[in-house]
């Protein structure tokens, strides 16, 4: 267990770096940033979680990520949707037991956003197992040796009945 006023991390210098670059590039990684949050949010849950453990727990989930292992992912929305329906459950019984309108409103509306996020939550989920199909269209090309107006999805008005015009000059006799 470690206290959370003191932590060391390890840099990886690169030849010819300034730390200043090391450290900007190791505060700018999804893991260290992922981590940050982590940290940040640990303590009502517990003091032991070990700041650069957790890096390191990222990182070998964004690796199993590249390499098409969802299944943290997974694990992770699922959590999170279950998480968010219990929030729903309880604010929706906290609003009920409400007498003030103003606070019984405020409530119902947390209760209803929780139960969205939920549902939202679920669709990303959905959606990473049965990935909507893509239609492709075959690309239209329009070629012009000067100016071009296309009008895809454009009815033309009806020209209306045409007369017949005959040409002068297949009615006279040239020869």
């Amino acid at each position: 267990m470690t206290s959370k006023g003191n932590k060391s991390i390890n840099l990886a210098y690169k030849e010819g770096q300034k730390l200043e670059q090391v450290i900007a590039e190791y505060i700018l990684e999804p893991k260290t940033l992922g981590a940050f949050a982590l940290d940040a949010n640990t303590a009502s849950v517990s003091e032991q979680v070990e700041f650069e453990y957790a890096r390191e727990v990222i990182g070998k989930g964004i690796e199993e990520i590249k390499r098409g292992d969802l299944s943290k992912l997974e694990e992770m929305l699922y959590s999170q949707a279950m998480a968010l329906n219990m929030m729903f459950t309880s604010l929706s019984r906290k609003a009920s037991n409400q007498s003030n309108i103003d606070i019984r409103t405020a409530i119902t509306n947390l209760s209803l956003k929780s139960q969205n996020q939920s549902r939202n939550t679920i669709q990303t989920l959905l959606n990473l197992k049965q990935p909507n199909q893509t239609a492709f269209i075959k690309q239209q090309t329009n070629v012009a040796n000067g100016h071009q107006q296309i009008n895809n999805g454009v009815t033309q008005p009806s020209p209306g009945k045409f007369s017949t015009v005959t040409n002068e000059l297949l009615e006279e006799n040239h020869g």
